[in-house]
């Protein structure tokens, strides 16, 4: 028979404590972080700020709560278009308020990218431009440790 203790929250110092008494441990340690959707979001923002034309990636990014376009906007840019989403998205901005949010927020980033290092450049999009915010509110609080856990690697690889 197993027993579980579930915490809502990191357990850093339950999950030390508990494997010092060679108690096997579950969750924590086990979080694959590229299978959760909000750092499958921040990867994909991060391939977009290297190859803005990869009309795939930005599609993802648009769906996003990063930026939060709806499936009729996302097919309003994309339908019939001539050049790429991101080409796209910048002659159109000025058509819609969504659209010029939208590529206020990638400007931005992309300007940002030039010179912030990973871990400055996501806590910023996650913090200031309210990414978390955006992250959360579609996709609960268990977002909150791939979160943190994708800064914490971000820092390390600095």
């Amino acid at each position: 028979m197993r027993d579980v203790i579930r915490v809502r929250r990191r357990a850093d110092d339950l999950v030390r404590a508990l494997k010092a008494l060679d108690i096997d441990v579950a969750g924590v340690d086990r979080l694959v972080l590229t299978e959760h959707i909000a750092v499958m979001d921040l990867l994909a923002l991060g391939r977009f700020l290297l190859f803005p034309e990869d009309d795939l990636t930005l599609a993802t990014i648009f769906k996003s709560p990063i930026v939060g376009l709806t499936e009729e906007e996302l097919f309003e840019l994309a339908y019939d278009r001539k050049g790429s989403l991101w080409s796209e998205l910048q002659s159109r901005r000025k058509s819609s308020p969504r659209f010029a949010a939208a590529h206020e927020f990638l400007r931005e980033v992309l300007a940002a990218a030039d010179y912030l290092p990973p871990y400055e450049l996501f806590a910023d999009i996650l913090g200031a431009r309210g990414g978390r915010r955006r992250l959360l509110a579609r996709l609960g609080p268990e977002a909150i440790d791939p979160l943190t856990e994708f800064l914490n690697l971000a820092l390390a690889f600095e």
